[in-house]
């Protein structure tokens, strides 16, 4: 059973320590998530270190018969440490928070140092890696080891479940309370591997056996371990969701807002912004989609400063007129009135008619009110869809707008 739940778990923990990898560089000053990303990576090895072929492999390497089982274990004490680690930040003050981690991080260290000593104590014999429990459940030292270590595991779980159900209900976000729900389930799942280790302990002292409990017992503990992983991957996966779909609506309106920019390009090309005295160590943050579609957004601003002067009163009350018989209202209106003056005046900016100053006006949209950059590109959206998506002038244009 071990050999064939373990490999999932650690194909579970690696994808979800690469996934959080990912934001780690960006959070260098964030503690909880430093921690972790411990926790997936100290899972997995644990995992890694219980897997039949491994365990063999570590035997050879190291000199040390069965050193996998205080190397597994000890890889367990230290996440179960770094889960509080990352719970206390999440819901302490960071002066609070900094001290009991340390606390919480020197037990863990206390425990593994325990168990690292008591290993050392037993007998050395053959490679266990399927029943080392139940192999040595006779022994005394094993018998101390393993109290120690099954303390430990169930002391850190019920902490888990308990703090994470206690911030589950204070949490405001919808995905940390399921993603904390889910920890806590799981948490609670490995107690049935707990239960099965005191019950070794136990039946080791009355000259008994628990053979036929291993498998519920690492069932238990591969479910468990499993869900807590979920669990804390759930917000994360979740704000990397949102991260691309953010980036996927910035691409959308980066090449939605292309026939406005070019229908002002078109008239006016000084409303491009200069990059090529950008230091080139610089350059490469200019191809972020980000900082294109700021400086579109910026060029497109400078168009509409550049033709406002040529806005004609006349104009914008006859697009008025023929909008509102179409029925459109609201922010459609202005937008298409808006488009519509826009074409008007490079029209006659490129011809030179500048209306009268009593017939000058304002864009339809000037009084739109944007609360973010976001908010301002989705007014100049409104306003590219009203427009002709192949400009006249557009192909001598391609090589610009990329």
């Amino acid at each position: 059973m071990k050999d064939l739940l373990h490999p999932i778990s650690l194909v579970v923990a690696m994808l979800g320590f690469l996934c959080l990898l990912r934001d780690v560089p960006t959070r260098r000053r964030d503690p909880a998530s430093a921690a972790l990303a411990a926790v997936f990576l100290l899972s997995g090895l644990s995992f890694l270190f219980s897997i039949t072929p491994m365990w063999n492999y570590l035997d050879r390497v190291l000199g040390t018969v069965n050193i996998s089982a205080p190397l597994a274990q000890g890889c367990v004490v230290a996440l179960l440490a770094c889960q509080q680690v990352v719970l206390t930040y999440w819901g302490s003050p960071p002066k609070v928070a900094s001290l009991l981690s340390r606390r919480w991080l020197w037990a863990g260290f206390a425990v593994i140092a325990g168990l690292l000593v008591l290993f050392a104590l037993l007998t050395p014999n053959a490679p266990h890696p399927i029943d080392f429990t139940l192999y040595y459940a006779h022994d005394d030292w094993y018998a101390a080891y393993l109290t120690l270590y099954v303390t430990a595991y169930t002391i850190g779980e019920v902490f888990l479940a308990r703090a994470c159900w206690r911030l589950a209900r204070r949490s405001t976000r919808g995905s940390v309370r399921v993603g904390l729900r889910i920890v806590a389930l799981g948490a609670t799942v490995t107690l049935g591997y707990s239960a099965v280790r005191i019950g070794n302990v136990i039946a080791g002292a009355f000259d008994t056996s628990l053979a036929e409990w291993e498998s519920f017992a690492w069932t238990c503990g591969d479910v468990g371990a499993m869900l807590t992983l979920i669990g804390w991957l759930v917000p994360t996966i979740s704000d990397q969701a949102q991260s691309v779909r953010y980036r996927i609506k910035q691409y959308r309106s980066y090449y939605g807002l292309r026939p406005l920019w070019l229908a002002f390009y078109s008239e006016a090309p000084e409303i491009e912004l200069p990059i090529d005295r950008v230091d080139p160590a610089q350059r490469r943050r200019f191809r972020r989609i980000s900082i294109r579609l700021y400086r579109r957004a910026v060029e497109i601003r400078d168009g509409r400063f550049v033709i406002r002067q040529y806005l004609d009163a006349a104009v914008r009350e006859a697009s008025e007129a023929r909008h509102r018989a179409r029925g459109l209202h609201g922010k459609n209106l202005s937008a298409a009135v808006t488009a519509d003056q826009i074409l008007a005046g490079i029209a006659a900016r490129a011809a030179g008619a500048r209306p009268e100053p009593d017939q000058l006006t304002e864009f339809a949209d000037f009084e739109r009110q944007t609360t973010g950059p976001m908010d301002d590109i989705d007014a100049l959206l409104d306003v590219a869809r009203h427009l002709p998506r192949q400009p006249a002038r557009a192909p001598h244009l391609e090589r610009v707008s990329a």
